[in-house]
């Protein structure tokens, strides 16, 4: 099997990171092995305790912390994440848990898969049942696909919503996008564990909703999705101060 990086952005969430960390313990030795865990704390409270990232079983663990507060910087956050990673990255937020045999097949499943190709795995809710395919920001994508079209756009850093949208229009635009129900991640909400969702910020679309409009006529004027990111490669990211916490640089 090929080996996988996680990349996860958190903010506050001890209880939920702490289930993900319980569940990799829990994978058979030779997955764990092919895994490496990147997790960016995007200057949530309480911080990520480094000694949970030390006790992770497996062949590598990182972390990073945003040294400032940005309302809804995921986009940001994620960036960071995909940016110290290599190979192919399967980008998931705390809530999104993979059991052992879905995260070996995950792992066959980009071994098969060639470059320029996009998986988008499922969601199955912890609380009914239910299998979700909608969620725009479930992706196992290669970092140097990821930055070839220029990552996430973090315009959007300070208010909530859109910025998964845009990134899939972008990723369609650019590569095979192949949806993958079969291979899902168990979806937690709040009432199964109290810190899976994040309810300490404000969470209207509303601004970004209006930067969206602009966006999309800007890439119809551009000649599409393809040829807007294109053009925007070499905006800066990471436009805010990050620190390495684990391992010590």
């Amino acid at each position: 099997m090929i080996d996988l990086t996680i990349i996860m952005a958190v903010y506050g969430q001890p209880k939920m990171l702490q289930k993900q960390i319980e569940t990799i313990e829990s994978y058979l030795a030779d997955v764990r092995s092919r895994l490496t865990l990147v997790v960016v704390d995007d200057c949530g409270t309480p911080p990520v305790e480094v000694s949970l990232m030390a006790s992770v079983p497996i062949c590598a663990a990182k972390l990073f912390r945003v040294d400032k507060d940005i309302p809804w910087n995921q986009p940001g956050a994620r960036n960071l994440g995909m940016h110290h990673s290599k190979g192919w990255c399967l980008m998931i937020d705390p809530d999104m848990v993979f059991d052992g045999l879905t995260m070996e097949r995950m792992m066959l499943a980009a071994e098969k898969m060639p470059r320029g190709h996009v998986l988008k795995f499922g969601l199955k809710h912890v609380s009914s049942g239910k299998l979700d395919t909608s969620s725009p920001n479930t992706w196992l994508i290669h970092r140097d696909d990821f930055f070839a079209v220029g990552g996430y756009d973090e315009d959007f850093s300070g208010h909530k919503g859109w910025s998964d949208v845009q990134m899939l229009d972008v990723l369609r635009s650019a590569y095979k996008v192949e949806l993958r129900p079969d291979l899902f991640a168990n979806f937690h909400g709040i009432d199964s564990i109290h810190d899976a969702m994040v309810t300490s910020l404000d969470r209207s679309t509303k601004e970004n909703r209006k930067k969206r409009v602009k966006k999309v006529a800007q890439a119809r004027k551009a000649g599409g999705w393809k040829k807007w990111a294109k053009a925007r490669v070499d905006v800066p990211r990471l436009r805010f101060p990050w620190t390495q916490i684990y391992p010590t640089p």
